[in-house]
């Protein structure tokens, strides 16, 4: 089975270029993030970038177990960004007790 384009293939530069432009972005979120929570999204941004350029490329070649592939790496950000949800919940919930311990020991001296 194969995947055709009718008369679309001015669309396949436009968008090599957005996701070029999308992924710098998302790769100085990455650096610059500063807590963890911006990083774990950017990684998880950045993979559904690669799924974009994965989808393109069934485009381009015309191929369509490339959507497979996009399918199980959307899948895999997925489930890596729902792993960490639970650490990021408990450091806030430490970060907040931290807080307010201190606010006591604060009111207290």
């Amino acid at each position: 089975m194969s995947i055709e384009l009718a008369g679309a293939f001015w669309v396949i530069p436009v968008v090599v270029v957005m996701l070029a432009i999308s992924g710098l972005i998302i790769v100085v979120r990455l650096f610059k993030g500063p807590t963890g929570p911006d990083r774990v999204v950017a990684i998880d941004a950045l993979t559904l970038v690669g799924v974009a350029a994965v989808a393109l490329g069934a485009m381009i070649s015309g191929q369509i177990v490339f959507l497979d592939v996009a399918v199980v790496l959307s899948l895999v950000a997925f489930l890596g960004t729902v792993a960490f949800a639970p650490l990021f919940r408990k450091s806030e919930q430490n970060r907040r007790e931290r807080a307010r311990v201190e606010g006591e020991e604060e009111a207290g001296q």
